[in-house]
This record gives C-alpha cells, structure tokens and sequence, in this order.
C-alpha cells in the first residue's frame, strides 16, 4: 500500500491537477482546478470508491483555478489555499490580466494555508511551504519519506515559474528556490505543467539562484 496520483490535464495552457489518493484508506485530496477536469475528476474517484476530502489550491493564477467553483459544488469538500488568494478567487476576473479563455465562477476558500501548515490525506501528512516570487500565494506541498513535491509553478524541468508578470518577484523567487535547493535531491517534483523532474536533476540552476 501507498500513494496513488491521478495527473489530469485541463485549459488551453495545459495545467495538471493532481488526485493525491491514501491506498489503504481510500482518502484523497486534489491539488489544483484547472478548466475542464470536474466531471473526470468526479468520475474517476466514484469508479475508484476513492473519497476526496479536500482541494487544495496551489495559487490564484487563472489557470489553476478555472474549476474550483465546480469543483467544490461537486464534491461538497473544503478548499484550501493560502490567505492571499482570497481577494483574487473572490473576484477572479479582475485579477486575471490580458486574455483569459474561460468564465471563472468565484469562489471562497473554507480554509487558508500558511508556511509550516500540514495536510493530512489518510495517513500521508503534506507540510506546507509558502513560496512565492512566481505569485504572492504560491504554496507547495511536501510529504519527504514518500519523496513528493507539489509544485505549482515553482519548478519545471530546466527552469521555474514566470517572474516577468504581475505579482511576481524574481529576488523573491530566488529566496524560495534557495529553501528548494536545501531539500533533499529525490524528492520528485509535480509541477503545474509538463512532466515531473526531480530537485537533484535540477539542483545546479536551483543552487545557483
């Protein structure tokens, strides 16, 4: 018995949720709400007799939380994030800047995430790491003996998150790739597009930030 990941891949920038699933439990949290995943994400858990319990938001960039709405209709679950995301899901369209592909529903958090917070999926326990430069609210999730990373848009294979947009910081997000680099090298990034990496496959830009 372990850890189960379902990756599901929504909206025209190609964002990954991720249903983090307790295999003896049956327990499961979803990482991010991407626009389009609701129905597969539903579907899945009920074919499965996997329980969300929770959704957790990585941040309140458009793309990360097109679904959220519907998302948490549909599963009647609390959602998670940091509390600087709270203005942003409350009035998602002012804030999504330039061209954005899809009506985003607003949205209130039932709960807010702060560095050092934990999240319990069965008998798995995620710490909580506020990172932000990539966005203000930016969290990730971590569960080091079971070597996973929930990145959001932190790290990507060869590089991290856009730090040329509004909100972003790049001196800021160097100080958050710095607590990355000091993590331990297998720990297997999920980031929030494309595919994993590790922090060792990445730890020569990462150490040099």
């Amino acid at each position: 018995m372990g850890v189960t990941l379902r990756t599901f891949v929504g909206g025209e920038l190609e964002t990954n949720a991720y249903l983090v699933v307790d295999d003896a439990t049956g327990e499961a949290i979803l990482i991010d709400a991407p626009d389009g995943i609701t129905e597969d994400v539903v579907a899945t858990a009920r074919e499965e007799g996997w329980t969300i319990t929770r959704i957790v938001l990585t941040h309140a960039h458009w793309d990360h939380i097109v679904d959220a709405a519907a998302l948490k209709a549909a599963t009647g679950v609390p959602l998670l994030a940091h509390p600087l995301t709270a203005e942003r899901l409350a009035s998602p369209d002012a804030f999504a800047g330039g061209y954005v592909p899809a009506k985003i529903a607003p949205v209130t958090p039932d709960g807010f995430l702060n560095d050092g917070d934990n999240v319990t999926v069965g008998s798995y326990t995620f710490a909580v790491m506020h990172l932000p430069g990539h966005d203000p609210a930016h969290i990730v999730l971590i569960n080091e003996p079971e070597r996973l990373l929930f990145g959001g848009d932190v790290v990507f294979p060869g590089g991290h998150g856009n730090t040329a947009i509004p909100g972003a910081d790049q001196a800021v997000m160097n100080q958050s790739l710095r607590r990355l680099a000091a993590l331990p090298p297998d720990l297997v990034v999920y980031p929030g597009h494309g595919e994993p990496t590790t922090l060792g496959a990445e730890a020569g830009w990462l150490r040099s930030a």
